[in-house]
């Protein structure tokens, strides 16, 4: 199967079928809220500067896709909705560009808008050799000058390769190379879906890396993606891999803990509200991060994308004004209460 198909599937099975882990641990984030709180909610200021850059919200569309024709207009309704509310945008994996320049307008698409800030996309596993050859420095350049990139996404995607039909399997000689990148590029280093260690954070400050995205487990599950498209080709043994892995993986706000290494850190993975982003914020992140809500939203209209954009912009705000925040500074003053899941986790690290 070529990249461009696997990329259409990806979004027909996020769209359309149960495939989260079977937990958000951002619920177990409780806020505790102040009844005075001496704040105009018309004055709240919700911008922030990620990377140098000013954006009118703290809030990312994450990496997502592109590499199909049909997901040019999904990141042209993404990119119009991040121009004009000032959010920041990410591509999806740049691959299948790289392998076929014809599909380059489904990603570059997005420098027709003024988004504040871009992020191009390649995948760790294909830094390295697998099957083919690794990425070169030059598709490297290629991939970031295609959407006149701000900063370079790096993903980390292991649960998802090993229970891919096509997967890539092997991670030797990364961590070199993204010391390499490193030093060209602000590298953002993003997980999928399985969250970062302390180890992992740590070894990415030394590396040089400009930021992390926690991408932990409480949302979309790509082992869960991987087992229905194993499934549908009657391959029992990834579709194996996919149902055992299914929730595996550090949780999304014990990831951001992680993260915190005096780095920016995006706060995703299961993010689904303008409150979780909030959660993010009060926990030390410089920005939320929504993939699935977004794809859902874009897949309708950029009006659609537009209309989501506010709520979050509401519900942040609300989350502000109820919290005493009058700018995103303030929110890492805000006492929160860990309970559930996330607190054994909590107790343990």
């Amino acid at each position: 199967m070529t990249v461009e198909k696997r990329k259409l599937e990806h979004i027909e099975i996020i769209a359309s079928q149960g495939v989260s882990h079977d937990y958000n641990y951002w619920d177990d984030v409780e806020i505790v809220q102040k009844s005075m709180p001496e704040v105009d909610f018309d004055e709240i200021d919700t911008s922030t500067t990620f990377l140098g850059k000013r954006l009118k919200l703290p809030i990312l569309i994450s990496s997502m896709t592109g590499g199909h024709p049909d997901t040019k207009k999904i990141n042209e309704n993404l990119a119009r909705g991040a121009a004009e509310a000032g959010i920041a945008m990410g591509v999806g994996s740049e691959r299948a560009a790289i392998q076929n320049r014809q599909m380059g307008d489904s990603y570059s698409i997005i420098t027709d808008y003024d988004v504040p800030f871009r992020i191009a996309n390649v995948g760790a596993p294909q830094l390295v050799k697998q099957s083919k050859n690794a990425l070169t420095d030059e598709e490297v350049e290629y991939a970031f000058n295609l959407v006149k990139a701000d900063a370079l996404a790096v993903h980390f995607n292991f649960v998802q390769e090993l229970s891919q039909p096509e997967g890539d399997r092997n991670s030797k000689g990364i961590t070199k190379r993204i010391g390499e990148l490193a030093k060209k590029y602000p590298v953002i280093a993003k997980e999928t879906g399985a969250g970062f260690s302390m180890q992992d954070s740590m070894r990415f400050k030394e590396l040089g890396v400009a930021a992390i995205d926690t991408g932990g487990r409480s949302g979309t599950s790509f082992a869960a993606v991987e087992s229905i498209r194993s499934r549908n080709r009657s391959d029992e043994m990834k579709e194996m891999v996919g149902k055992t892995f299914w929730n595996w993986g550090i949780p999304s706000p014990i990831s951001l803990i992680y993260a915190k290494v005096d780095l920016p850190v995006i706060a995703s993975g299961g993010v689904r509200t303008g409150l979780d982003v909030f959660r993010g914020l009060a926990m030390g992140a410089t920005l939320g991060g929504l993939a699935s809500t977004f794809l859902k939203a874009a897949l309708k209209s950029d009006k659609e994308v537009l209309n989501l954009i506010e709520h979050l912009k509401v519900e942040l705000k609300s989350a502000m004004f109820l919290t005493g925040c009058s700018s995103v500074k303030d929110a890492e003053k805000v006492k929160l209460i860990y309970r559930g899941r996330l607190l054994e986790w909590m107790n343990q690290i």
